[in-house]
């Protein structure tokens, strides 16, 4: 019965109109991705084994492309301010 709720509440496309709870939300979200992608790019730079450091580099790419898919749904006319920001803390956290 769960599974069957659930499959009826999938949409195939993000609503128009985001409500303030749908934007808290997705900001948490962001939050939670930006977060996961610079400790996924620290432990890279951290590691000595290549397959781990490998590993670490590819959930780190993984989280900034779920981090740049969220952005698209929350603010697109300030989507480039958002991403350049992103992008400087980025390439600080990985500088590092």
């Amino acid at each position: 019965m769960n599974q069957n709720y659930q499959q009826q509440q999938r949409m195939s496309e993000p609503p128009s109109i985001i409500t303030n709870k749908d934007l808290l939300y997705l900001e948490d979200a962001m939050s939670w991705e930006l977060l996961a992608c610079k400790k996924a790019a620290s432990y890279a730079n951290e590691c000595q084994d290549p397959q781990i450091q490998q590993r670490c580099d590819q959930m780190a790419q993984m989280h900034q492309h779920h981090y740049q898919m969220l952005l698209k749904h929350v603010a697109p006319q300030t989507q480039q301010e958002n991403l350049y920001q992103y992008n400087q803390t980025s390439n600080q956290t990985t500088n590092n």
